[in-house]
């Protein structure tokens, strides 16, 4: 009989435990794909990747201060309510930004495309770009995409 309230038991516990912890997934918000600010070409930063930055300490150990003194947008996010979005473009040409955007492509999915014109001339260098968003919850899943149109003389 104690053996049979107690495999009665287990499956009830297990069953809790289940529930509580799914509790942090249904407080989890996945908000609309909007995007709040558009950043100017930033320096590379420390990292060649493209990068969810969701706090000021992690703003931080991406940009010197200079950078961040320099980018007036940088400073002024507010991590409790938004997120950053930041990507890396390298280029041996001239790189003009002509359009980002922002969707959600899933229910915990989203999707940050970058548009860009690269031109003839020969001007090698590399930076940053990136938009600020609604808060993402760190389930989100975010692709980061380049679409390139190449100008024609």
């Amino acid at each position: 009989m104690k053996i049979m309230k107690t495999l009665l038991i287990i499956p009830l516990l297990l069953h809790l435990i289940g529930m509580v912890g799914c509790e942090d997934d249904k407080n989890d918000t996945y908000p609309e794909a909007t995007i709040v600010k558009e950043l100017p070409r930033m320096g590379m930063g420390n990292n060649t990747k493209s990068l969810v930055i969701r706090s000021q300490k992690e703003l931080e150990a991406l940009f010197d201060k200079s950078e961040l003194d320099r980018v007036e947008e940088l400073r002024q996010i507010d991590f409790s309510r938004y997120t950053l979005l930041t990507g890396y473009v390298v280029s041996s040409t001239n790189v003009s930004i002509v359009e980002h955007s922002f969707s959600k492509t899933g229910a915990t999915t989203y999707s940050y495309l970058l548009k860009i014109i690269r031109g003839d001339a020969t001007i090698p260098g590399s930076h940053r770009y990136g938009i600020i968003v609604p808060k993402l919850p760190k389930s989100a899943d975010i692709e980061f995409e380049i679409e390139e149109v190449m100008l024609e003389n």
